[in-house]
C-alpha cells in the first residue's frame, strides 16, 4: 500500500513539474500586422519573462606547465575541478571512488613541450581551480602537486551568442611552474 502511494505521489509531482515547467509567464498572444504576418506584441513594462534552467558557461584554458628551471614539462594531469569540489592541500575531498574516477576521466595531459588544452562546459563562477599533478613517477623528475586559482574576469569572457541562461566563454591563457619535491 505505501509503495503505491508513493509511486502515485511521484506520478503526481512529475506531472505537476512537467506542466509548471512547459508553461511561460508571459503572454504568447499574436498580433496581426498591415502585411498579413504575425508580429509579437511589444513587451509590457509589468511582464517579466520567466525561464527555467541552470546558467552555464563554456571555459577554454590553454596553457604551458613548466618545472623550476622553465623547461616545459610532458605527461602532467590537469584538471578543472567542478563547482562544488572541496580541495584541502592538494587533495581532493570526497568518495574516494568517485573523485579517483573524475580525475581519470575529465584529466588532460600536457604535450612534449608542456602545452595543454582544457575545454568544458559547466557553471559559471568568479574563479576557476585547477588540479595539477604529476602522475608518471620519476620519469619527468618527482614534480609537487599544485591547485591553482584563475580568476574569471569580464574582459576574458566572450559574451558573442550569450543569450538567457548561456553566459558565454571564457578564454584564458595560463602558465603554471611546478616546484622539485624535496
Amino acid at each position: 500500500m505505501k509503495v503505491r502511494y508513493l509511486r502515485v505521489k511521484q506520478w503526481f509531482l512529475v506531472t505537476l513539474m512537467g506542466v509548471l515547467g512547459l508553461s511561460s509567464c508571459r503572454s504568447h498572444k499574436e498580433t496581426i500586422v498591415s502585411d498579413g504576418m504575425p508580429k509579437e506584441p511589444p513587451m509590457q513594462r509589468d511582464e517579466i519573462l520567466l525561464m527555467y534552467g541552470t546558467p552555464s558557461m563554456d571555459f577554454r584554458l590553454r596553457g604551458e606547465v613548466k618545472d623550476e628551471q622553465g623547461r616545459p614539462v610532458q605527461d602532467i594531469r590537469v584538471n578543472m575541478l567542478e563547482y562544488n569540489m572541496e580541495v584541502e592541500g592538494t587533495t581532493l575531498q570526497g568518495n574516494p571512488d568517485r573523485v579517483k574516477e573524475w580525475l581519470e576521466e575529465s584529466a588532460v595531459i600536457t604535450d612534449e613541450k608542456g602545452r595543454f588544452v582544457l575545454d568544458r562546459h559547466d557553471f559559471p563562477r568568479d574563479r576557476v581551480r585547477l588540479m595539477v599533478r604529476d602522475v608518471d613517477g620519476a620519469a619527468n623528475g618527482d614534480l609537487q602537486d599544485k591547485v591553482v586559482d584563475v580568476e574569471v574576469r569580464a574582459a576574458d569572457v566572450d559574451t558573442t551568442g550569450a543569450n538567457g541562461w548561456y553566459r558565454g566563454t571564457f578564454n584564458k591563457r595560463i602558465y603554471i611552474s611546478l616546484d622539485r619535491k624535496k
